[in-house]
């Protein structure tokens, strides 16, 4: 397992590369309304990927789904386990979640923390999604963190979702992730493998968004 200080410079590169010039998306999958996109990081040899699509709900509808961690497996693709292991506010909280790998192949689990902003102008609304080490979890979410399985855990995790309001009930949603799931998985497998998480989660999100627990919601 990689050392605080070693996490942090990942992240570092991750983000230069996912924000800066050196990325390269290559479209990878275009079907029902929704558009996968791979491309390579730089000092990784796993690909990051990207989904977009437009989904017939109002932005804060979106916002009380990626809000209710407890029915993450609903529409998260492989996601399974899910809980949510402290809310400091509406806008910053922290997730566990265990992802389904196949057999042979041990199950993954993560720790996110959710960073939620939004511009004001805009109202275009972004979760910053990282992977942070249980040492550096507030105390409440340590103390929530499920006892260690046989899931290898993944500590390498960069991403976001960004949701842009394009009319009363129309958004834009964007779904980026980086990933390192760890265990020595081959990057050949892993990397022909990450379109499908995109394209699943986005179609199952907008089936999940329209329903009725999720109208009147507003963070901000």
């Amino acid at each position: 397992m990689r050392t605080v200080k070693q996490l942090l410079v990942y992240i570092g590169l991750v983000l230069l590369s996912l924000n800066g010039q050196a990325i390269e998306w290559e479209l990878a999958k275009d079907a029902e309304n929704i558009k996968v996109f791979t491309a390579k990081v730089n000092g990784s040899e796993y690909k990051a990927f990207r989904g977009e699509t437009i989904i017939n709900a109002e932005l804060n509808q979106l916002m009380a789904v990626l809000d209710d961690t407890a029915n993450f497996s609903r529409w998260m693709y492989n996601c399974k386990s899910p809980k949510l292991l402290y809310k400091a506010s509406l806008l910053d909280r922290y997730q566990y979640l265990k992802n389904d790998f196949p057999w042979p192949a041990k199950d993954r689990e993560m720790i996110l923390r959710n960073e939620i902003s939004q511009d004001p102008a805009t109202r275009i609304t972004t979760i910053k999604l990282s992977s942070i080490a249980v040492e550096m979890l507030p105390l409440k979410a340590q103390q929530a963190v499920p006892k260690a399985g046989d899931a290898v855990r993944m500590d390498e995790v960069q991403g976001f979702f960004e949701l842009t309001p394009l009319s009363a009930n129309q958004t834009k949603v964007v779904f980026q992730l980086h990933l390192n799931p760890g265990g020595g998985l081959p990057s050949s497998i892993v990397n022909a493998l990450i379109v499908d998480n995109p394209f699943e989660t986005l179609k199952a999100l907008a089936a999940q968004v329209v329903k009725p627990e999720y109208a009147n919601f507003n963070p901000f």
